[in-house]
């Protein structure tokens, strides 16, 4: 992989000039007028005035000290703010000039502009609160309403900010990327697929969805927002805001996630309340996504609802949508099966092969440890955890993973389709997945160093490049049934972002066949999501084993 690259000092305007190039090209039939004629004026700037906005708009706030900003690749700060504030893209405060406004903006605002000592030597009338923090020292101030022109500098406050948060949307399909996203490719750590982009493919198609999702977000944020400062109040009342079911997946997901959180809260703070606690189950049952059916499951049970509860527990056992709600559906079918004295068959305590070793500690990581004794015993063995199978799941289906699919790709820095960890990722290219599963299955596809040659280094979420290696993939090829690896797949697809974890430490491989070992040091226990892969690895009679290392006395 080729080392870091130095970035170019104006880096930042290249990567944004990409961006509008990128929300251009896809969007803007669905653009505003006000938008488009954004587009046009930022387009007719100098350089100079585009690399200043820029990096105003990267910073906190909307404004700044003009004495304060030093950019050595801007040639004349101050020419460019005089031309953005002669298109509307700023407005400069200038003592003693005609026609600026006195106080123009929150008074906390332009002082944080200032240290304490700049206040106190402009202000006499705070020498009283010279021994206080800076916030009663504003708060002193704020009951002064100075005019602007007392703080005896020039300042620029940024405007026509708004447009930027629907260009980030439109470039990244979510509202909480930024420009920052850019740095790693421009670094040269990352290098990414070619793959289609263009209004065929993209993602929003109405500017109805736009304005949905810009208006869902900021109820996300508003959310997070009470949630820190514990104002439930708040919660309850977006209970009542949120929107209506909305026919486009993606924008319905991401109503359901949230219904999620505020119904979570509802429930947490109802208390002895049924009237709360009942308002959370109905929230609750607005949404498909898990946790969902597992929290009314067990509202209903506090309720003493035994019969509805073990219903829909039932319901979540036959068809579970994650992995987590089958692990949780089963816990919860036999505890109301008892509850309402019926019979269920016990569950089945997970028996693994087990050893135990006695080893000594040093000063590498245990897994290491563990692999240096069975490296000395005649195996291959490699550290890989979950980067073993995902990095063979990625070079598998590679060109199903990038094809061009409605709304996949939405800009050139993508590791993976929009939607990879979702259910959807499987639907949407349901008969390319299906064909190439049966392709691994008879022989027919054996192309994964062919793969691995072409791509290596090309950024890809289920491929790690530093630990895939040709060695290993030949292990894979030579020892590991295709059968059980497809099942392997199908589980993974079943649900990508809960199964792409939980693998064993180890894989290790001699002449004849391999081994998988989970390695547990002094305390450590297995995870829920590792005896998941234990329990399907005892059904494809897969060798694997938990090895549990004590250390030895003697160091």
């Amino acid at each position: 992989m080729n080392p870091p690259q130095p970035l170019r000092n104006d880096y930042y305007l290249s990567n944004f000039l990409t961006l509008i190039e990128v929300v251009t090209s896809q969007y803007s039939d669905v653009m505003s007028t006000s938008e488009l004629a954004w587009l046009h004026t930022f387009g007719q700037l100098s350089d100079d005035a585009k690399k200043l906005y820029i990096r105003l708009l990267s910073r906190k706030g909307a404004l700044f000290r003009l004495d304060k900003l030093a950019y050595s690749e801007i040639d004349n700060i101050e020419l460019a703010a005089i031309e953005l504030a002669n298109c509307q893209f700023a407005f400069i405060f200038q003592p003693g000039k005609e026609n600026t406004p006195t106080w123009p903006v929150n008074s906390v605002a332009v002082s944080a502009l200032f240290t304490k000592p700049e206040l106190l030597r402009l202000f006499d009338e705070l020498s009283a609160w010279k021994s206080h923090k800076k916030d009663k020292l504003v708060d002193a101030l704020c009951q002064l309403s100075p005019d602007i022109s007392a703080f005896q500098q020039d300042i620029i406050e940024l405007r026509q900010t708004e447009h930027l948060n629907v260009f980030l949307l439109l470039f990244f399909g979510n509202s909480h990327q930024s420009l920052t996203d850019f740095v790693l490719s421009d670094l040269g750590i990352q290098h990414y697929e070619n793959y289609n982009i263009d209004r065929q493919y993209r993602f929003f198609n109405a500017r109805k969805n736009i304005e949905q999702w810009l208006a869902l977000s900021a109820l996300n944020e508003l959310y997070w927002q009470a949630k820190e400062e514990k104002d439930f109040t708040a919660i309850e009342v977006m209970a009542n805001q949120l929107p209506q079911p909305i026919e486009w997946l993606p924008l319905e997901r991401k109503r359901q996630k949230l219904i999620n959180h505020i119904a979570r809260d509802l429930e947490r703070f109802a208390e002895n309340s049924s009237t709360k606690l009942e308002s959370a189950r109905l929230l609750f049952s607005q949404s498909e996504l898990p946790p969902s059916r597992e929290r009314q499951v067990r509202i209903l049970d506090k309720q003493h609802n035994y019969a509805d509860a073990y219903q829909l527990a039932c319901q979540m056992q036959l068809a579970p949508k994650s992995e987590e709600e089958a692990d949780m559906a089963a816990t919860l079918v036999g505890k109301l099966a008892r509850k309402l004295s019926l019979s269920v068959p016990p569950r089945k305590r997970p028996r693994f092969t087990n050893s135990f070793l006695t080893l000594n500690n040093t000063d590498t990581s245990v897994e290491l440890i563990v692999a240096e004794h069975y490296s000395q015993q005649g195996w291959q063995c490699y550290y890989l955890e979950n980067t073993f199978i995902c990095g063979l799941f990625g070079l598998a289906f590679w060109d199903i993973i990038f094809s061009d699919v409605k709304g996949a790709f939405l800009n050139p820095f993508q590791r993976s389709p929009k939607g990879m960890f979702t259910p959807e990722f499987y639907l949407q290219r349901k008969v390319a997945i299906d064909q190439r599963l049966e392709e691994l299955q008879s022989g027919h596809w054996q192309h994964w160093l062919d793969v691995y040659k072409e791509k290596q280094g090309i950024a890809n979420d289920w491929v790690n490049w530093t630990l895939i290696t040709p060695e290993v993939i030949n292990h894979a090829i030579a020892h590991f049934p295709m059968e059980a690896l497809c099942t392997l797949f199908k589980r993974i697809l079943f649900d990508p972002k809960s199964n792409r974890s939980g693998f064993p430490d180890l894989i290790a491989f001699n002449e004849h066949t391999f081994r998988w070992i989970e390695v547990k040091g002094p305390g450590d226990k297995l995870q829920s999501n590792q005896i998941r892969w234990l329990n399907v690895f005892q059904e494809l009679e897969l060798p694997a084993e938990v090895v549990y290392v004590e250390w030895s006395e003697a160091q």
